[in-house]
């Protein structure tokens, strides 16, 4: 990876995931420019990880535990249509 990229990696994740609010405050208050800079050029991928943090948040991390679930039986038949036709015909 080139610095540049190194950059872009870590200003995402420590903005989007780690920093706290005191951290934050503390950063605009003495590198604002800089701040602002890495918030112009990485703003579309801190959105994107906001976006995906919400929504973990919101369907995993809600007050109850449970996640949405669905019923994904799968029913195996192993007669085809005609076998089973000519089974129940001579049972019958």
């Amino acid at each position: 990876m080139i610095p540049k990229e190194i950059e872009k990696q870590n200003f995402i994740l420590w903005y989007s995931l780690y920093a706290t609010k005191k951290e934050l405050e503390v950063v605009r208050a003495k590198n604002r420019e800089i701040l602002d800079r890495l918030l112009r050029e990485y703003a579309e991928e801190v959105d994107k990880v906001n976006k995906t943090r919400y929504l973990y948040e919101r369907i995993i991390q809600s007050g109850n535990i449970k996640t949405q679930g669905f019923d994904a039986t799968l029913k195996i038949d192993c007669f085809s249509r005609g076998r089973r036709i000519g089974v129940l015909e001579k049972d019958e």
